[in-house]
């Protein structure tokens, strides 16, 4: 979990998040997704996300979406992974050897 998700204001927004979401199962109602649009029934595992070019944990910049890949939305976690590889491999930049190889006697 980053330091992002850990922090108060997070913590204290998606917990108003999820509890406007279990109102609205509750009372049977489906939830949009905001990556897809598409509705998030009522048992349907979810996350809180944080909206595109959000920056930092406000609750305007948090709503539900689907947990896992679904039809057409990608999903939370799927996401999450790819951005966190793209961040990752964008650090670890393969270097390859210039000098000549060395040959063994067999």
């Amino acid at each position: 979990m980053s330091a992002k998700h850990q922090t108060a204001e997070y913590r204290r927004n998606a917990r108003i998040v999820r509890q406007r979401v279990t109102s609205a199962h509750r009372a049977g109602r489906p939830v949009s997704c905001w990556r897809c649009n598409r509705p998030i029934q009522p048992g349907q595992p979810y996350d809180v996300g944080h909206l595109p070019g959000a920056v930092g944990s406000a609750l305007t910049e948090l709503a539900p979406e689907h947990r896992h890949k679904t039809g057409a939305c990608v999903g939370n976690r799927s996401a999450g992974a790819k951005l966190g590889a793209a961040i990752t491999n964008a650090r670890h930049t393969p270097t390859i050897p210039t000098g000549k190889a060395t040959t063994w006697r067999l």
